[in-house]
């Protein structure tokens, strides 16, 4: 198959964009083509180069012409589909909130995904699609490169935090004084912080506890940690083999953090830590979230997208002036702020602080 992936940034190694990442390597390694169209070029997709995948932002530069597309982000799959008016896409949302994840509608688009069901509540609840219309297609791990420990410690003795958003500005202080009040010694490791990690599953069996969410969360699990779901938006609380499943039903995010990442709810939930239970959870996650089996759900997908095209069957969900407008203004706007937060952070903090301040005033 010739396959086109989009998204809007293919620079860091964070969310999507490894996903991007792996996908696309596996692919290829099953002997499929595929490209990548982003708006956004950086250090991510300099080693997709150099590794013979061709990264563009210019739908013209494609070598191919694509069979299916797998999309993400509504700006990158409106270009596309502009581009390719006769290619089937298999259109995905990774993100509750993101402007970049608002449903894009079009003919063209024959499955709906989501990775989690919070994902499709944003298909459904938010933009009335059908429930039968959105399929779940969850996170995966790669398990052979986050590898189970030979051995789980029976108390937990050093943590991570491993994500890409706490920082000392939020709550990674409460984490710590948790941490040290029970004697476990914590470390964190992400871009918010400073500390980038590009191949944590060379760390990752060092810890006992991980803070994620996630697919940080799943790969930890891999591991043999035991992990506490949170963000700098709340606390879901400690994995365990009774809510596991629960707690991959929605990805391990943010629907699950419904408690205040405080000192003594950090506590309560470290108290949790059973090094038995950690085995059964990460041998669930083992399991239910292998990275090969996705793929092979995944190409088996775009076959009948492909093939219910060529049939010609189309989406249920036709796309307008307005929506097509819609997506391309809030979508623009939330790009420049994010090139002038990236090219120039001290103009951006200044704005910001500008900002604020005259909402203070008025």
């Amino acid at each position: 198959m010739n396959i086109l992936i989009t998204n809007i940034h293919i620079s860091q190694y964070t969310g999507t964009e490894t996903y991007v990442k792996e996908l696309a390597i596996e692919l290829i390694n099953r002997g499929h083509s595929v490209e990548i169209f982003t708006l956004n070029m950086g250090e991510l997709a300099q080693e997709l180069i150099k590794k013979g995948i061709n990264v563009t932002t210019n739908l013209k530069q494609l070598k191919l012409i694509p069979e299916i597309i797998h999309a993400h982000h509504n700006i990158t799959t409106l270009k596309a589909l502009n581009f390719f008016k006769s290619t089937p896409v298999a259109y995905f949302i990774h993100d509750r909130t993101s402007v970049f994840d608002y449903p894009f509608r079009h003919k063209n688009i024959l499955k709906y995904i989501a990775v989690d069901y919070n994902c499709k509540e944003r298909y459904c609840l938010e933009n009335n699609f059908k429930s039968e219309d959105v399929e779940i297609v969850y996170n995966w791990v790669n398990t052979d490169r986050f590898r189970l420990k030979e051995q789980i410690n029976k108390q937990p003795k050093k943590a991570l935090v491993f994500s890409n958003y706490l920082n000392e500005n939020n709550i990674y202080p409460q984490i710590k004084e948790a941490c040290k009040e029970l004697g476990v010694e914590v470390e964190i490791i992400g871009y918010s912080s400073g500390n980038i990690c590009l191949q944590p599953e060379k760390i990752l069996h060092k810890y006992d506890l991980v803070f994620a969410k996630a697919k940080a969360a799943i790969e930890a699990m891999a591991t043999g940690a035991a992990v506490i779901v949170c963000d700098f938006r709340g606390l879901g609380g400690m994995v365990t083999s009774s809510n596991v499943k629960h707690f991959r039903d929605f990805n391990f995010g943010m629907k699950l953090m419904t408690n205040i990442p405080t000192k003594n709810n950090l506590i309560a939930e470290i108290h949790k830590y059973n090094s038995e239970d950690t085995l059964k959870v990460s041998q669930y996650i083992i399991k239910e979230s292998n990275f090969f089996s996705v793929v092979t759900q995944l190409e088996n997908l775009y076959e009948k997208v492909i093939i219910d095209f060529r049939n010609k069957i189309r989406g249920n969900y036709s796309s307008s002036i307005f929506t097509d407008l819609y997506i391309y203004i809030i979508t623009k706007k939330t790009l420049a702020q994010i090139r002038i937060r990236l090219q120039f952070p001290k103009v951006y903090a200044f704005l910001k602080f500008i900002l604020k301040r005259k909402k203070t005033i008025f």
